[in-house]
């Protein structure tokens, strides 16, 4: 190699070097901006004929099936992916094979399904294609504290490990406040309590994990807060759990390792609205702007919040007495003052934000093909039929 040819090679090397690097940075500056404004699209419907109104559980990607069920009732339905009803069972009741109340369900694989029921015991109970009960394991609730009912969460997910099937999920209620008193140890609290699990179906055993993410603030600098219940959302497929506590501004990245929980790394989370308020122990969550959900979709998360109502506002009906939310005149307030707002993360970034979805509707949970399953509300045609739509962010 002559010395020129070898000059000319380094330079150009040198500038398809710095080609790169400069390619690379404008990528992520881009990428990076917390505050782009991001937009959902509307790619495809769902509408079930059923006059009642049913809440999705679950999506089977191999048969490209949803599980459903009636809010009020037992009914579950499988659903194809064009809204056709395949199958419906009615479940709870006192028969060998029903359950109290439905609560939650997922597909079991392609071999059936797992309810969880809404008891005293909240125990799941294993279902074969065929709705035959073929086996019962012990809820994961410890000590009653707190209920959340929401139709649009579910609080635990199937996957495998080997040729086993485990749960992984979220249980508020796997502690005793007598061996656990958050008003005793305050922020250690955060330290000892262990809302996660991870059950093992076949040896019918439960191990429960902290998913209070180390790098929330609260968390590390020990600063009570409140219990901040953290909201989990998992995806099967990577592995990747999102553990997302109530107040801050950190969403907590894991990896589920075989039978052990891995933690990652915390994302810093900021949106205009959310800037300027500190997580207090007696902050009312009227007037702070609390996380409420968060939804693993494709390679992105989808954290959603509520923006406050103002203080003054706030302070003035509550002057009025204890019952200051029955007023009409507060109920306008919150309709005005509580809106939904939308924090987009991807690669353990923020990449954005959404200030309203293409429908008002609650969003119901994310597939891996990078689309969210959002039921339609308030609206004429959505009265009569159920009516849920894939959205999916709009891309450059």
């Amino acid at each position: 190699m002559t010395k020129s040819t070898f000059v000319a090679l380094t330079a150009l090397f040198a500038i398809t070097l710095f080609s790169c690097s400069q390619s690379e940075k404008e990528v992520t500056a881009t990428a990076t901006d917390p505050f782009q404004e991001l937009e959902f699209e509307v790619v495809d419907s769902i509408m079930v004929d059923e006059l009642e109104n049913l809440a999705v559980l679950d999506y089977l990607p191999s048969k490209d099936q949803y599980l459903m069920k009636k809010l009020r009732k037992g009914e579950v339905f499988v659903v194809d992916s064009k809204g056709e009803i395949l199958l419906k069972k009615d479940i709870a009741g006192e028969g060998p094979n029903q359950i109290q109340m439905v609560g939650e369900g997922r597909f079991y694989g392609e071999e059936g399904y797992i309810f969880k029921e809404f008891s005293a015991t909240m125990d799941f109970n294993l279902f074969d294609l065929d709705f035959q009960k073929t086996k019962k394991f012990t809820g994961t609730m410890q000590e009653m504290m707190a209920i959340f009912i929401s139709n649009n969460r579910q609080t635990f997910s199937v996957y495998e490990n080997g040729r086993e099937k485990f749960l992984f999920g979220e249980e508020f209620n796997s502690f005793s406040k007598a061996d656990i008193d958050y008003d005793e140890i305050g922020a250690d609290f955060y330290n000892k309590a262990n809302m996660g699990f991870i059950y093992d179906l076949g040896q019918d055993s439960v191990q429960f994990v902290n998913t209070y993410p180390d790098d929330w603030a609260a968390k590390k600098n020990q600063t009570w807060v409140g219990v901040s219940y953290p909201y989990l959302a998992f995806d099967p497929s990577s592995k990747m759990v999102v553990s997302l506590p109530t107040s801050g501004d950190q969403l907590g990245i894991y990896t589920l390792k075989g039978n052990e929980l891995v933690y990652e790394k915390s994302v810093e989370l900021t949106h205009p609205e959310r800037e300027g308020f500190e997580a207090k122990e007696d902050t009312n969550p009227s007037v702070y702007p609390g996380f409420y959900d968060v939804k693993i979709f494709g390679e992105y998360q989808l954290i959603q919040f509520i923006t406050p109502l103002p203080e003054d506002i706030f302070n003035g009906f509550r002057a009025q007495g204890e019952n200051y939310w029955q007023d009409p005149a507060f109920g306008e307030a919150t309709k005005k003052y509580r809106k939904r707002k939308y924090i987009v993360v991807k690669n353990g970034v923020q990449v954005g934000i959404v200030n309203e979805l293409p429908m008002f509707g609650d969003i119901y949970f994310g597939l891996p093909d990078g689309t969210l399953i959002v039921k339609a509300a308030e609206g004429e045609v959505e009265r009569d039929y159920n009516l849920f739509y894939k959205i999916r962010l709009v891309e450059d």
